[in-house]
């Protein structure tokens, strides 16, 4: 059985958070390590660091002759990995081609129903379902009697049943990082004390016991958390040490500190083994305390990621279901500061029902923390819409999204607003705020964190006009672009 994995060629987000740089894909390699423990052939093709063009991708597939090729699929860039499905069939219409990934797992009907050149569908956790999928191909046997799957059969859509969730984690191999090429992953981060390291993400977690309402992993991963033991996720970090140089570590769980007993006890493990390594994680402020962050950051906490969301009270507790108190967030950049590592905290701009006087407190917010720790970073974005989440549904009640709108068909973004040289294509959700009120946001954050809009985005960005009703919006943002760029030149002068 030979099984191809392909990372799609505008890999996982719109824009790659810095040129040149991308994080090893864990999903498509923990299915490719136990694909390989099983005994199959088994090629991940990573098209995205490659700069894979249509033509380079033509020869891997006719050199590996797969059996099934498998794509993993984010909303941002799902017609890509559909355009890349399409190649497969066009070369082999005998190749079995699967899609996993967030997108496909809450798209997952729409998906079979309007992508004729992907045959499966792979729902959630993937690895047992890959390893009884690729048996079930080799052997021409029946896909019905395989859980977590969609495929089709006479025409109509089956879905073979929810499949249980892995409990025991620590019984999956690593990711098979050795199948592709790490040097093309330029993965550096610069730490505090300003020195460039070299970096691997690991993941020790699965799941999200809280329920924002945008977001897509309770239902991805499920409520319930499960986590690799203490032991085994510090054997891993050695192993990136010893055979990546591992020198940073991106911590990629959803919240790494869901169980402040097992975080005391990782960290105990690292500074035990004495392991030279700095790191970061995302943190849920609301449970976490000064005890625990100084034994993270004697372990090497360097950046702490969290998620604030929105200024307003009312918008985070109600809205957002974030239930704390913005004094915690105030604290906890006051730990930060004392403890001397780098807090980053998540804003989102426009939610459902926000008024422009409570946006506004999420800029006031900002202001606030820098005051108290001015090394306080701010990632931001405008909300986007998600299939399978809570907000989807709002934003399709209330003609947001098109109750017609299809998350397949590539025309049916026309229907929705996107900025996709930025944002990909997911659909933006404006509710009460005006298109000049949340481009007046974007900049006033771009302009307090320094984030430069160079020409060239600009100009990419106008390419990506595709109708009428795209102009006012890309006018919106023009007019406040100029307005900062002349601020800033006016304050030189």
């Amino acid at each position: 059985m030979r099984f191809q994995l392909f990372v799609p060629p505008q890999g996982y987000v719109a824009q790659r958070w810095e040129q040149g740089t991308s994080m090893p894909p864990l999903g498509v390699l923990s299915l490719a390590a136990v694909l390989e423990k099983q005994g199959g052939s088994v090629e991940v093709v990573p098209a995205d660091v490659l700069n894979y063009k249509k033509k380079d991708i033509e020869k891997r597939i006719l050199e590996f002759n797969p059996h099934a090729l498998g794509i993993t699929t984010t909303t941002e860039n799902r017609f890509d990995s559909f355009k890349l499905a399409a190649l497969a069939k066009k070369i082999n219409p005998e190749i079995v081609t699967v899609l996993g990934g967030p997108h496909v797992s809450m798209a997952r009907e729409d998906t079979l129903k309007h992508v004729r050149d992907v045959d499966v569908a792979v729902i959630g956790e993937g690895e047992k379902t890959v390893l009884e999928l690729a048996e079930t191909i080799d052997s021409n046997g029946d896909l019905s009697q395989v859980k977590g799957i969609l495929f089709r059969k006479n025409g109509d859509v089956i879905f073979t049943g929810q499949r249980e969730r892995i409990e025991d984690l620590d019984a999956l191999p690593y990711p098979a990082r050795h199948l592709i090429p790490m040097e093309a992953y330029h993965f550096f981060v610069e730490t505090r004390d300003g020195k460039l390291r070299k970096a691997q993400n690991v993941m020790t977690s699965r799941g999200c016991p809280f329920n924002c309402y945008f977001c897509a992993t309770p239902s991805n991963w499920g409520r319930r958390m499960r986590g690799h033991s203490p032991e085994r996720v510090v054997d891993e970090i050695e192993h990136l040490i010893d055979s990546y140089g591992a020198e940073f570590l991106w911590f990629y769980d959803d919240t790494f500190n869901y169980n402040p007993k097992r975080v005391h006890k990782i960290m105990d493990l690292i500074l035990e083994r004495g392991l030279d390594i700095k790191f970061c994680s995302e943190f849920r402020i609301d449970v976490v305390d000064r005890a625990l962050l100084e034994k993270m950051t004697a372990a090497g906490l360097d950046t702490a990621h969290f998620g604030i969301e929105a200024g307003h009270s009312r918008v985070r507790k109600e809205i957002v279901k974030k239930e704390f108190d913005i004094e915690k967030a105030s604290r906890f950049v006051q730990w930060a500061k004392e403890l001397e590592f780098s807090p980053n905290a998540f804003l989102v701009f426009s939610h459902h029902t926000e008024t422009w006087e409570e946006a506004q407190e999420t800029i006031q917010v900002m202001d606030r923390l820098k005051s108290i720790n001015p090394q306080t970073e701010f990632s931001a974005s405008i909300l986007h819409v998600y299939p399978g989440t809570p907000l989807e549904e709002i934003a399709r009640r209330e003609g947001i999204i098109p109750q017609e709108f299809s998350w397949s068909r590539k025309k049916d973004m026309r229907k929705v607003f996107v900025l996709p040289a930025g944002q990909g294509d997911v659909p933006l959700f404006k509710d009460r705020l005006t298109w000049f009120q949340i481009a007046e946001l974007v900049m006033r954050w771009s302009s307090s964190e320094k984030k430069i809009i160079s020409g060239s985005k600009i100009k990419s960005a106008v390419k990506t006009v595709t109708s009428v009703k795209d102009i006012p919006v890309y006018f919106a943002f023009f007019v406040k672009y100029l307005k900062y760029k002349l601020k800033k030149l006016f304050s030189w002068l």
